[in-house]
């Protein structure tokens, strides 16, 4: 190796998937960068970064970044999932209460009321036939039949 290179990726990155080391191999060049804009020796920062407390000191800062970056993204997802559950939740409610308005009509079918219901529409439709088929003599006789019934009932109470 030459003189001129130094070490400093070394000790920070371990391996191509060492990210914290990246990111600390980022912030060091970010350093040396602005040290030399201020028209300092770059040699010297080299070896003033080479420290042991100084590799320390990017290691953890390129830990704390990245744990800023994973809680940033944990929050997206808990926010994500929340809005699905919320969602989730609505539709329950909706179905439930569907499930609530139908079994209400099922428990009214089958407790007699729609029989009754029932018979009193199937005797509206046949009145209806009967008036619609029949001559007007026989529907005259249909209802003076129904006229005596009624009031024969109604007598009888």
């Amino acid at each position: 190796m030459s003189k001129e290179y130094n070490q400093v990726y070394e000790k920070l990155v371990k391996n191509q998937n060492d990210f914290t080391g990246m990111i600390a191999y980022c912030i060091y060049k970010h350093e040396k960068r602005l040290w030399i804009l201020k028209g300092e020796d770059a040699e010297q920062f080299v070896k003033l970064k080479l420290q042991p407390h100084e590799i320390k000191k990017y290691k953890t800062q390129a830990d704390s970044l990245l744990t800023i970056a994973y809680q940033a993204n944990a929050d997206e997802e808990i926010e994500r999932i929340q809005q699905s559950l919320a969602q989730e939740m609505i539709n329950f409610a909706k179905k439930t209460k569907f499930e609530g308005k139908f079994s209400r009509l099922c428990s009214w079918h089958n407790s007699g009321t729609s029989g009754i219901v029932g018979n009193f529409y199937t005797g509206a439709v046949v009145a209806v036939l009967a008036w619609i088929f029949s001559s007007p003599e026989a529907w005259s006789n249909v209802v003076d039949s129904a006229l005596a019934t009624v009031k024969q009932f109604w007598h009888a109470l």
